[in-house]
């Protein structure tokens, strides 16, 4: 089993997680993602979570750091989460150039621990679902075997799981075809694992909350452009602002969580596009 990160909790009674995801960065401030300049919603994202003073024990980052595969864009990803002064671990999305990541972000000290002990209660497993060159994602056994050892090596915890890719329906036939291929093999030990409390992405640009068996599962949204809910072929929301996930992992082992979005949202998209 690979190198643990261990951290302590600031409230003795509940840790709190930073969801973000899917921040699709450019190394060019002028670039934008179907209409938003995903560089200026990602730094509205950070101002508002400043802004809130909320306290987080660990940020957990789940992919599509950067659109344009630049290194350039990492750091302006790192640049900006280490300003937060949290503990910052992440994994890769369909989008992402993971040499390139575990480069740049070795250099700016973000964890690349994808097992974190918080306080007494919690275990963290971070999945890498990525497929290179396809938009869907697959675990593949290794990765599958690597939280199973997780879970047997930690019994006395409850369990928060993280993947890229959806497992679960999103409602939208297209995103559908980019799902976890082999979700049926995540869901398994879900059903076998008891201890898992939470299950959490990104990789849909919407939030969305279901019950999997015995854990709470959910998407968090994107740090900018909004997928339309539902939609059977491909729309993009000019309801929705860009936004992140707070959540709370309490002492008993039950979770909850809240989504939060900036205020005043002027990020948004062409609705005229039909891909990307």
């Amino acid at each position: 089993m690979e190198s643990l990160l261990q951290l302590p909790i600031q409230d003795a009674n509940c840790g709190k997680i930073l969801h973000i995801t899917d921040s699709h960065l450019f190394a060019d401030d002028s670039d934008s993602l179907l209409g938003v300049n995903s560089n200026a919603s990602f730094l509205a994202v950070i101002d508002e979570i400043k802004h809130q003073k909320r306290h987080y024990d660990l940020i957990v980052a789940t992919g599509d750091f950067v659109q344009d595969g630049s290194k350039r864009a990492y750091q302006r990803f790192a640049e900006e989460i280490k300003t937060l002064a949290v503990p910052c671990v992440w994994l890769a999305g369909n989008h992402d150039v993971y040499p390139y990541m575990q480069e740049v972000f070795n250099d700016y000290q973000l964890a690349a621990n994808k097992v974190v002990l918080l306080g007494d209660k919690w275990l963290i497993v971070l999945l890498n679902s990525q497929v290179v060159g396809q938009a869907y994602g697959v675990l593949p056994e290794s990765e599958l075997m690597f939280l199973q050892n997780a879970l047997t090596s930690h019994p006395d915890r409850a369990a928060m799981v993280f993947l890229h890719h959806h497992p679960i329906s999103s409602s939208c036939h297209w995103l559908d075809q980019h799902i976890l291929k082999n979700n049926a093999d995540l869901e398994l030990i879900i059903k076998n694992n008891s201890m898992i409390k939470g299950l959490g992405w990104g990789h849909i640009h919407q939030q969305q909350e279901q019950i999997w068996h015995n854990c709470k599962a959910f998407s968090t949204p994107s740090t900018c452009v909004q997928f339309k809910p539902g939609c059977y072929n491909f729309q993009v929301s000019d309801q929705d602002a860009p936004g992140w996930r707070e959540i709370s992992l309490n002492q008993d082992g039950s979770l909850s969580s809240q989504v939060y979005r900036i205020n005043n949202n002027r990020f948004l998209p062409d609705l005229s596009k039909n891909g990307y």
